[in-house]
């Protein structure tokens, strides 16, 4: 079990999954919606996670079609997007979890569009777009 929360505490949350997979995504609009270089996430099933406050300060943004950004509508802080071609899963931020594993297998996606100031160090793999297209 995971516990997590948004930027200012009014969104708590619990994860009944492990976390074993972070996700480095490199793609524009998670740039721009994390301000940073890249998002990092995890692959978690979506019946895992359950609100224990604040839910209903959560409000999405369509960013795509079928893509929809959950957020707290108080102080901004992403928690999760749901992808309607996979309706099992979700993204899970994984800077919103209190308690992540230290070490996790991982890999970065849509490095073909990262932000050019920014070098990627590590050796994990490598792909130019989604993970989907590269297999």
């Amino acid at each position: 079990m995971h516990h997590g929360s948004c930027l200012c505490g009014g969104v708590h949350y619990e994860l009944d999954a492990e976390i074993s997979l972070v996700i480095y995504c490199h793609c524009s609009q998670c740039r721009r919606s994390t301000g940073s270089a890249f998002n990092i996430t995890t692959l978690a099933p979506t019946k895992a996670l359950r609100f224990t406050s604040g839910e209903d300060l959560l409000a999405a943004f369509e960013s795509i079609p079928g893509k929809r950004r959950h957020f707290c509508k108080q102080c901004g802080s992403p928690i999760f997007t749901s992808v309607s071609t996979d309706p099992e899963n979700i993204r899970l931020r994984l800077g919103t979890v209190a308690d992540p594993p230290s070490h996790l297998p991982g890999f970065h996606i849509f490095v073909a569009s990262k932000a050019p100031w920014y070098e990627i160090r590590d050796d994990l793999e490598q792909f130019p777009g989604s993970l989907r297209a590269s297999q």
